[in-house]
């Protein structure tokens, strides 16, 4: 199988084709990797965080330097990695993340036990800016003259 390395629009299609990846963080002794749905808007990568008040997600949030999502898709096959501080979307931008993750995030945000209450949880907007976007596309296995 082939291995390229993407253009900056092949990684922003795939991102939004994508809608879904894994947000790795860091305490800075362990690692912290957890499913979410996100949105794209071309410039930073949109989550809705939801969580109770004991979450060990929203304690890596705060311990994390620089994020890192990974997202791939399987038609075509690509995937993209994203690095960067990942932050609460400043006042006023919630339309612009709830606009980015309605256009192509592809899961439910809200991923609870059906055992939780709702109003124990909190929802927050976060962005991930990035300050790396790197991205690989798999073609074909090559073949060899004279193979069947």
């Amino acid at each position: 199988m082939t291995a390229d390395a993407m253009t900056r629009t092949e990684v922003d299609e795939t991102l939004r084709a994508a809608g879904a990846g894994v947000l790795s963080l860091t305490d800075g002794a362990e690692t912290y990797a957890i499913p979410e749905s996100f949105g794209y808007d071309g410039d930073y990568v949109y989550f809705q965080l939801v969580h109770g008040s004991d979450s060990d997600k929203m304690d890596f949030v705060a311990t994390t330097e620089i994020a890192t999502l990974t997202a791939f898709t399987e038609q075509p096959a690509r995937s993209v990695i994203v690095r960067g501080e990942l932050g609460p979307v400043p006042d006023g931008d919630d339309p612009v993340a709830m606009r980015a993750i309605a256009a192509n995030a592809t899961i439910p945000t809200v991923d609870i036990s059906l055992d939780t209450d709702p109003d124990a949880l909190s929802f927050e907007f976060y962005r991930l800016c990035p300050e790396e976007r790197s991205g690989r596309k798999f073609g074909a296995v090559p073949t060899t003259p004279g193979d069947p």
